[in-house]
């Protein structure tokens, strides 16, 4: 059952210091070249919420997420699994860690997360995809469809099955980084709203709470 629930969170990959300004009209942007910058970025961090709803149940929990390169360190905590739960998770493994970091599972296969995923949820989710959809980018190895307002922010983006709606933007470093977004697949749907962001360089020095 506390996997199952991890296994909610995950799909979400597979949530500091730096404050936000709410998204605001403004002129055009030139999202190619934001699109350069962040694909280039190596290190950053994110602390927000997540919902998962489904055919098999759903939930909510609070999310910690360190990115460093394909490298992924993932803390839960709420009812999801009414503690902490840390996820290290990189293109060949997935390891899953209690609260008090005791080891509970460990997957090795190329695409560790999509496995873990199809195991306990039972519907597929491109876990490898969401690095670069928290962060409002398609995922380079995949063909997708994009929407765009009139200001030039991406609204929607299509991809591998599924649909990423982004709600609301912020300003960090003088970026416009995704606050809230809902992912809409054939068989579930994950809202995520996302409290801060942090990205290289001024995240080298720490990680969000929860994440050591």
């Amino acid at each position: 059952m506390v996997l199952r629930g991890l296994a909610l969170v995950v799909a979400l990959l597979v949530l500091g210091g730096c404050t936000l300004a709410p998204s605001l009209p403004g002129p055009p942007l030139d999202w190619a070249a934001r699109d350069a910058r962040l694909a280039a970025l190596d290190d950053w961090q994110l602390r927000g919420r997540v919902a998962v709803k489904s055919e098999r149940g759903g939930g909510q929990g609070d999310l910690a997420w360190r990115q460093t390169g394909s490298a992924a360190r993932i803390r839960v905590s709420g009812p999801f699994g009414a503690g902490a739960w840390e996820l290290a998770w990189d293109a060949r493994s997935l390891r899953v860690s209690g609260r008090n970091g005791d080891f509970l599972r460990e997957w090795q296969d190329v695409e560790a997360a999509e496995a873990f995923l199809g195991e306990q949820l039972g519907w597929p989710f491109p876990a490898s995809s969401s690095r670069w959809w928290m962060l409002g980018l398609a995922d380079p190895a995949t063909v997708a469809q994009r929407e765009f307002s009139p200001h030039g922010e991406l609204l929607r983006l299509e991809q591998a099955g599924w649909t990423v709606n982004y709600e609301r933007y912020g300003e960090v470093a003088g970026l416009r980084m995704p606050l809230r977004l809902t992912l809409e697949g054939a068989q579930a749907r994950l809202r995520v709203v996302i409290d801060r962001w942090c990205l290289a360089p001024d995240c080298l020095q720490g990680a969000p709470a929860g994440i050591d």
